[in-house]
């Protein structure tokens, strides 16, 4: 629920508790597939989207999935929603890359991704390959 300390100056979310939020929920989701905490690092938000105001009083959730692998890094796709409604308020995509936990070294996660289960996972997946396109 989004209480008073969670708003902004405009009387609504504050952008940096959502984030922090979605960072959180990322890392759930992540440390769920890969299974060892201590081997993941955060490194890197792209991209959050405010769609829609969220207000003093809202129930919110937020759901993650992985949408990218890498050999060390897992981006994940987290939306932001309204729980009586359903709808996305907001989304963002974060990266976390897999360490050894005592030298801090990237190694490889060797997770795969499956399928995409619809139009909107790929769409997903599209965009957080854009993220990792080199400029040419």
């Amino acid at each position: 629920m989004i209480r008073m300390e969670h708003l902004n100056h405009h009387g609504n979310l504050y952008a940096g508790q959502a984030i922090e939020w979605m960072v959180e929920t990322s890392f759930i989701v992540v440390n769920c597939e890969y299974g060892d905490p201590q081997g993941l690092l955060y490194k890197n938000t792209h991209k959050f989207d405010f769609y829609k105001s969220v207000n003093p009083g809202d129930i919110v959730y937020y759901e993650g999935l992985i949408v990218r692998t890498g050999r060390t890094s897992l981006t994940i796709r987290v939306g932001l929603y309204n729980e009586k409604t359903g709808e996305l308020m907001a989304e963002g995509y974060t990266t976390f890359v897999s360490v050894d936990p005592e030298k801090g070294t990237p190694v490889s996660h060797g997770l795969t991704l499956d399928e995409p289960s619809g139009e909107e996972e790929i769409k997903w997946r599209e965009e957080a390959d854009s993220f990792f396109r080199k400029n040419k």
